[in-house]
């Protein structure tokens, strides 16, 4: 990890061939180096209804590797340091496989066995490519598509706001023999890895990083939750998943409440859980984390990459303190975290030391909601549903919020070694009651 000092200091000249990571690709590709496999897949499945022309789709697919320089990047050691390093050209081969002549419960068993096993299949970082994709016919005229990316070079917005958008019109494009409709891309990722290398070695990180320093003087890690179990030694299972759909009632409710308290839902939910989480813990100083992006600029809204950041956000949660203070509390520190979210969370805990002896990272429970809408992507003649599948986190607890059709749902990835299934359902059940009674007057909770 980076462990430079805070001090300004003058960009590092590009030799115009290999760029240095970005801070958030240099925590990810340690992590993953560190773990010894591929753990940041981040694959796009969809289940496709009706007449497929298999040939226009992967032409699609290669069309959006040739136009975003991200996903046609590996990730080469070089003096001892990872670059990004461009290629000219990435082929993505299709390959099908035909399960059409199987049973339909074996077909379905197959494909579904088939998709676990590409999940783990390994990206190699330094000579890549890091995009694949796969073909399953089910029957003449059903079909599953997967394109998987590494984290590394893609993120939420750069699926569901830019790659699926471009690759609906060029789909249709290929289907009737035409050039690509769009134009061409503005801003590639590497943009975004020279300004942000430039902006931190200016004076205005100074600035940011004063803020962070108040923010989290004498902070300390969230101890594990009273429900955790004895940590296990390199406890290698995958992490567990729960959904929690609330009813469409409480919804309603809840965003009552967020409109007459002013502030936005997430800051409801997140005060929320703040609270059920000092249910299990014997500190009222809670650290933990939600996710930004790296958009703050518009010509960076279209671009293809990996632009996720952690901001810490540390709460006050008295045993008994009223709600409302809590929430509003809560809406400041997130006003606060939100202007300061241009700060890499990696060079943040370098230069404010927030990393615990053996590598491990301050944060081990994590809140973000979902803004980007889960669109799949609309294929001319087809019928086109998402299969979802487990992601992973590295933290022990990561419960994201989703506004999705009109209700809100809940998703908890949980570490079965440190979380099993029945204290992720505590923790769920604990948060539907805790809404349920902020609903009913904030006071009371």
């Amino acid at each position: 990890m980076d462990s430079t000092a805070a001090t300004p200091r003058r960009a590092a000249p590009w030799d115009g061939v290999d760029l240095p990571l970005s801070y958030a690709q240099q925590g990810m590709w340690f992590l993953e180096r560190r773990a010894g496999r591929t753990r940041y897949a981040d694959p796009m499945t969809f289940r496709l209804v009706g007449e497929l022309d298999a040939t226009a789709l992967r032409e699609s697919i290669e069309e959006l590797v040739r136009r975003h320089e991200a996903l046609r990047t590996s990730f080469p050691v070089v003096d001892g340091r990872p670059v990004q390093r461009v290629a000219p050209h990435t082929a993505v081969p299709l390959p099908l496989t035909d399960l059409a002549a199987l049973p339909a419960a074996q077909r379905e068993d197959t494909a579904a066995r088939f998709l676990a096993e590409d999940q783990r299949r390994p990206f190699d970082l330094a000579d890549g490519p890091l995009v694949r994709a796969a073909l399953l016919r089910l029957a003449p005229r059903e079909h599953i598509v997967r394109i998987t990316l590494h984290h590394l070079v893609s993120d939420a917005w750069s699926w569901w706001a830019v790659l699926l958008r471009e690759l609906e019109r060029l789909y249709t494009a290929r289907l009737y023999g035409r050039p690509s409709p769009l134009p061409p891309v503005r801003t590639q990722y590497g943009a975004f890895v020279r300004w942000q290398h430039d902006w931190l070695a200016g004076a205005v990180y100074a600035e940011h990083l004063a803020h962070w320093k108040r923010a989290l003087a004498d902070v300390t890690p969230l101890p594990p939750l009273a429900l955790a179990r004895p940590a296990a030694p390199r406890d290698e299972r995958p992490p567990r998943t729960r959904w929690l759909t609330f009813p469409q009632p409480l919804y309603d409710r809840l965003r009552v409440v967020a409109r007459r308290e002013r502030v936005t839902l997430f800051m409801l939910l997140f005060a929320a859980f703040t609270r059920v989480l000092r249910r299990y813990v014997d500190t009222d100083d809670l650290l933990v984390a939600t996710r930004g992006g790296f958009r703050t600029r518009a010509e960076f809204e279209k671009a293809v990459g990996f632009f996720v950041n952690l901001l810490p956000v540390r709460t006050r949660v008295p045993e008994h303190v009223e709600f409302r203070d809590l929430l509003h509390q809560v809406r400041r520190n997130l006003l606060g975290v939100y202007a300061h979210r241009d700060v890499p969370f990696e060079r943040l805990t370098a230069d404010l030391g927030l990393w615990r002896p053996g590598f491990r990272p301050a944060i081990s429970v994590c809140v973000s909601f979902q803004t980007t809408p889960e669109v799949p992507p609309a294929l001319e003649g087809l019928d086109v549903t998402p299969i979802d599948h487990d992601p992973f986190s590295p933290y022990p607890l990561d419960l994201g919020f989703y506004e999705d059709a009109g209700a809100l749902r809940a998703l908890l990835t949980h570490h079965p070694g440190q979380y099993d299934d029945a204290a992720a359902g505590c923790l769920l059940d604990d948060l539907h009651q805790m809404l349920e009674a902020v609903c009913r007057e904030p006071e009371e909770t």
